[in-house]
């Protein structure tokens, strides 16, 4: 049995990407000066999270590269020295990022399975950590590889590592956060944009072809 993506869900991949590079853009023009090295303060993982758990971890992960592209498309600050190092830092601060909070997806099949409410949440919250984490540590290796000489704060000279820490988990932890609450809000007031009983309308998220 061939399956393949429907026309609705390559429609809700294109759309949920649309909403999630435009929330990027948005956040990095009112967070510009406030982290100098890149990041903001965003909700802009909230549409890949809410298709993971509809469509599960594939679709998102298409559509979190998809973000990634745009986002490279758009402009991409390179700092390495050497087209390898430049490769590699456009792979963690760039190509990585979004496709990793697609990791959300693979709790989808179980969220779509079961029918209590508590697990549910709980799910959901898994799901969002998991993916936000996943961007977080992208973000927090290329500060480690590519932004140590940029350190401008004399007390991490010599500590990359924790200035990434820092410095990423400014902004990325309280997205994750942001996020959470608001994915919990949504399947609160309207579940119905999150389930999508992945379980028993296989018709409903792919095709299938004998």
């Amino acid at each position: 049995m061939k399956e393949k993506f429907t026309t609705k869900v390559l429609v809700e991949i294109a759309l949920f990407a649309a909403i999630s590079f435009a929330l990027d853009l948005l956040a990095s023009g009112l967070s510009r000066f406030l982290f100098v090295n890149g990041g903001s303060f965003s909700i802009a993982m909230l549409p890949i999270f809410i298709l993971a758990y509809r469509r599960g971890f594939t679709p998102a992960l298409i559509c979190g590269i998809t973000v990634s592209l745009l986002q490279t498309i758009g402009g991409v600050y390179i700092v390495a020295g050497n087209w390898y190092y430049a490769l590699a830092q456009v792979m963690l601060d760039y190509i990585l990022t979004y496709p990793m909070v697609a990791l959300a997806g693979i709790f989808a099949r179980s969220f779509q399975k079961t029918d209590k409410k508590n697990k549910k949440y709980l799910l959901i919250i898994l799901g969002c950590i998991v993916g936000g984490l996943g961007k977080y540590l992208c973000h927090v290796l290329s500060g480690v590889i590519f932004w140590s000489s940029s350190i401008a704060w004399s007390s991490f000279e010599g500590m990359p590592f924790v200035y990434s820490l820092v410095y990423n988990g400014a902004f990325c932890l309280p997205n994750i956060v942001i996020c959470v609450i608001i994915m919990v809000f949504i399947y609160k007031l309207q579940p119905q944009l999150i389930e999508n009983n992945l379980t028993t309308t296989e018709s409903d998220y792919y095709e299938q072809e004998e």
